[in-house]
């Protein structure tokens, strides 16, 4: 049996909260099955329908149940800059920074880029037992100007960045922020990139159940500065872009692009979901040794 659940940022979920569901459906089931040994033969045909009706339910319920709760919470970017290593901090003055820019340039024209999530995430009742938690980053090519190359351009096909834990206090807006500040050689997971323009995920599971572990949330750096300089077939160095919390790149306007931090319970086995399904599979054994009676 494989279990589904809801995907995307804000997706809708829905989990029995209570096994007593279990239970009431079952006695329902029980005394319709009672009333079908009373009735007489004119509406046994009906009745039977209606059986089968119940006993499909109960499966659709069990399915349902052995996935067991899943529960998912998503918490959106509350603060989010780059820096870039010759000029210092983009969002310096208003926390605007124009996007998240990232690249190595193995000089002083480096970027690195900070995000940090709405804290309320560490009390997410997921995170009691077993869990994922995955980052979504919405990636764009901003080509011209100050990027001359995205990943995903000729000779620049695949591009890798880490996301380290950020292990002190920062602030998108403080204009004094350097590059020095940043945490980049730390616990860290990294991604792949082979185009833009589009939603990234990246499993940060690790780094959540570390910052769990501490007690201690400063968010990540997002840092390419543990790789070679990528470069197009044309000499530019390839920039991974992404929308920032604030929007303030052209090429995210609108709403939905905001980087957010998903964190999902791991479905387990439920025991009143194995009873019910072996239930169902017991009642449905009876009505077929009745009709061969018949």
């Amino acid at each position: 049996m494989r279990c589904l659940a809801g995907t995307g940022n804000g997706a809708n979920r829905k989990k029995f909260r209570n096994t007593n569901n279990y239970h009431l459906h079952l006695q329902k089931m029980s005394l319709e099955y009672n009333q079908h040994r009373e009735i007489d033969g004119r509406d046994a045909m009906t009745k039977t329908s209606k059986m089968r009706q119940a006993l499909f339910s109960s499966f659709i319920l069990a399915a349902v149940g052995l996935c067991g709760p899943v529960m998912a919470g998503t918490y959106d970017a509350t603060q989010d800059t780059y820096l870039y290593e010759f000029l210092g901090n983009q969002g310096g003055g208003s926390g605007e920074s124009g996007g998240l820019l990232i690249w190595n340039h193995e000089s002083i024209h480096g970027g690195q880029a900070l995000i940090q999530f709405d804290p309320t995430w560490m009390m997410d009742a997921a995170l009691a037992g077993p869990f994922t938690a995955t980052l979504n980053l919405y990636a764009y090519c901003s080509s011209g100007g100050f990027v001359g190359g995205c990943p995903g351009d000729p000779g620049a096909e695949t591009t890798t960045t880490d996301v380290v834990i950020q292990r002190s206090v920062w602030d998108e807006a403080d204009g004094s922020l350097s590059w020095g500040e940043l945490d980049n050689a730390g616990t860290s997971v990294s991604f792949s990139q082979s185009g833009a323009d589009g939603w990234i995920s990246i499993d940060v599971t690790s780094l959540i159940q570390v910052i769990l572990d501490t007690g201690v949330d400063f968010g990540f750096v997002l840092s390419q500065e543990a790789y070679p300089v990528i470069r197009t077939d044309e000499g530019s160095v390839a920039v991974s872009a992404f929308c920032d919390s604030e929007l303030s790149s052209e090429f995210c306007s609108g709403t939905g692009f905001t980087p957010y931090l998903e964190i999902n319970a791991t479905p387990v086995p439920v025991p009143a979901a194995v009873w019910l399904f072996a239930t169902a599979l017991g009642s449905l054994g009876v009505m077929r040794r009745r009709k061969a009676r018949d």
